[in-house]
């Protein structure tokens, strides 16, 4: 190996904490985090986006950024052809409701915000008992949906159902939806942070303003009518040493992997992944890992050994 390239199998990283208007407790007590803020929305896990790019703790490369690496390092990535690191993995806890919000698609996004568009999906962690969720609209056609948001007929417009924990939630671009309060969940999406906030239930942010609402993007973008979107859910009881399909979508694929003692991770395709700790403890290769740690296993790693008592969600492009 070139010595101003050195071999990295496996890299860890340091989460980035954001704080939200609508965090709360959820994320640094369920995985010890250590801040004094009571506002925790988000924690970016495996990220290069330059609104918080993730540090990688191990390696030749400790103290880099993932986007460094990825930039220096493409053939640790089996030389992705995207300029940009494409997912973005984070936790998101939501003491109150998020935004009634849509993302753009690739194309718009590109020609308005210079970046790409924003895809994601939800593995529902923890729900309150009454927990709900946004997803679509009931607008028949977009001159429908003008008149509605033009009239602020909410209840009409908006579409909420139940949710539970253990679902799995794909929003495509074009989505309508907000996550509501009582749900933490883990996040899975395109490398975007473009957000087109249509309603905010005309709240003040902590310097008393309202946040700032993004209206003709968001008509601009919103798919009509809606489209529908599947539902399933995380298995209640999965196998040890089990590797399983939970969705697949155009821009990533996850599955979720049991650990009980030892498993081998086959990598003879030589992609690289993204690794996340849901449950338990162990160690992935040499490194040390317990709930709600992350990781990126290079292509450069033909076999991976874990051990211990883990289930692990793993990404891939």
């Amino acid at each position: 190996m070139d010595k101003e390239k050195p071999a990295v199998s496996v890299i860890k990283l340091a989460p980035v904490l954001v704080e939200r208007l609508w965090g709360g407790t959820w994320l640094k007590e369920e995985f010890g985090y250590k801040t004094d803020s009571d506002h925790i929305g988000e924690s970016w896990i495996i990220s290069a986006h330059p609104s918080g790019d993730c540090r990688i703790l191990n390696s030749a490369y400790k103290g880099q950024t993932l986007s460094q690496l990825y930039n220096n390092r493409r053939d640790l990535f089996a030389n992705e052809a995207s300029d940009k690191f494409p997912l973005l993995i984070k936790f998101i806890d939501a003491k109150e409701d998020l935004s009634v919000q849509v993302h753009p698609g690739d194309d718009y996004a590109y020609k308005h915000e210079q970046q790409s568009g924003k895809s994601e999906s939800w593995f529902i962690l923890n729900t309150k008992p009454d927990a709900r969720i946004l997803i679509g609209h009931s607008a028949k056609n977009r001159e429908d949906l003008k008149s509605m948001i033009d009239l602020r007929k909410w209840d009409q417009l908006l579409t909420y159902r139940p949710l539970n924990k253990g679902e799995i939630i794909n929003i495509p671009s074009g989505t309508l939806h907000a996550i509501c309060s009582g749900t933490s969940l883990l996040e899975i999406q395109q490398s975007s942070d473009v957000t087109y906030r249509l309603y905010d239930y005309d709240r003040l942010d902590k310097n008393g303003h309202q946040r700032d609402l993004h209206l003709e993007k968001s008509i601009d973008v919103i798919d009509v009518p809606a489209q529908q979107t599947s539902q399933r859910t995380m298995p209640e009881k999965q196998a040890n040493n089990s590797l399983i399909n939970l969705l697949d979508t155009p821009h990533f694929a996850v599955k979720s992997l049991v650990v009980n003692d030892l498993y081998r991770l086959d990598n003879h395709k030589h992609q690289y992944f993204l690794l996340v700790v849901l449950k338990g403890s162990g160690k992935i290769g040499s490194l040390r890992a317990k709930k709600g740690n992350s990781f990126v296993v290079t292509s450069q790693q033909a076999k991976l050994t874990l051990r211990g008592n883990m289930q692990i969600i793993i990404a891939t492009k």
